[in-house]
């Protein structure tokens, strides 16, 4: 997988390329787009499942799988009061607009990965936009999805689970579905994010490394930042009311960088292997210099 590298090797090479291309301070620059896009792209969301019941609470407990819980509680507060001044206009008028902001930290990874693999943006602005949107739309659907498959997946399941006789244990089992439909669609988001979003000619295989680092890295640091708010002591102290806001673009910030450091393995082992990178699509000044070489 590693084309000839050990896992140590591919490490050190790979932390030089994050310090070169700037991947910490790139992380801080996502993250603060990702805050941006986040609270668009949550009224999106309310926006298209208004129709189901308690919408809500099934987006709330899906992103609880894969958020702190101080986070978690910033939102809960945010999207009540959201739903509280919510009126018709909201669907008809702000759908499109929130999902344009939305798309705004799709843009920004789609830079971080391009700096990644050493390209530049060659595909035109409004064809730039328009893959960033549809990748942010393909990321609500699934979390659409699995809202989806949350809301109604349950009186199903709990008819199989009297007629089983299962009893107490469908809690657990319930609980236990709802991570491992948020983990498959975390897990296609990733990928199709690696795919898509680069302006570099990819194919699945390419991606695996990065893609599986990416998906644990996320899963354990969530797991890890989660532990240590529990153990420390409260952000409240330190920032006041401004503690949960903190400890979400805290959360964004390592999202960002764990996206950024599995984009930069990807790239590494496709240079390692001795492929070449071939861009989507050049931009005007590359096509110019390429025509007069």
């Amino acid at each position: 997988m590693f084309h000839g590298l050990t896992l140590k090797e591919l490490a050190r090479r790979t932390w030089r390329r994050v310090l070169d291309h700037d991947c910490l301070g790139r992380a801080a620059q996502l993250g603060f787009y990702f805050t941006l896009a986040l609270f668009p792209m949550l009224i999106f969301l309310l926006s298209v499942l208004s129709f189901l019941p308690q919408a809500p609470e099934i987006i709330l407990d899906w992103l609880a799988t894969v958020m702190p819980r101080e986070a978690k509680s910033l939102l809960e507060a945010w999207i009540s009061s959201v739903v509280a001044n919510r009126h018709g206009r909201l669907l008809s008028l702000g759908l499109l607009l929130s999902l344009w902001f939305a798309s705004y930290g799709t843009g920004a990874l789609m830079d971080a990965l391009n700096r990644a693999y050493e390209v530049e943006e060659g595909r035109p602005f409004w064809k730039a936009q328009l893959v960033a949107i549809a990748l942010t739309g393909a990321l609500c659907l699934l979390v659409m999805g699995g809202a989806f498959v949350i809301a109604f997946g349950e009186k199903p399941a709990a008819w199989i689970v009297q007629a089983l006789k299962l009893g107490n244990l469908f809690g657990i089992l319930w609980l236990a579905f709802s991570y491992i439909v948020g983990f498959i669609m975390l897990a296609v988001g990733i990928g199709t994010m690696y795919y898509i979003a680069p302006n570099v000619q990819q194919h699945w295989q390419g991606i695996l490394p990065g893609w599986l680092f990416a998906l644990c890295g996320f899963l354990l640091a969530s797991f890890g930042f989660s532990l240590y708010l529990r153990h420390a002591p409260s952000y409240d102290i330190t920032y006041g009311s401004l503690g949960a806001f903190i400890v979400l673009m805290i959360w964004l910030y390592f999202t960002g960088l764990i996206l950024c450091v599995g984009g930069e393995i990807n790239a590494e082992i496709q240079r390692v292997a001795g492929e070449k990178i071939i861009e989507k699509e050049r931009s005007e000044p590359e096509r110019k210099r390429a025509h007069g070489a």
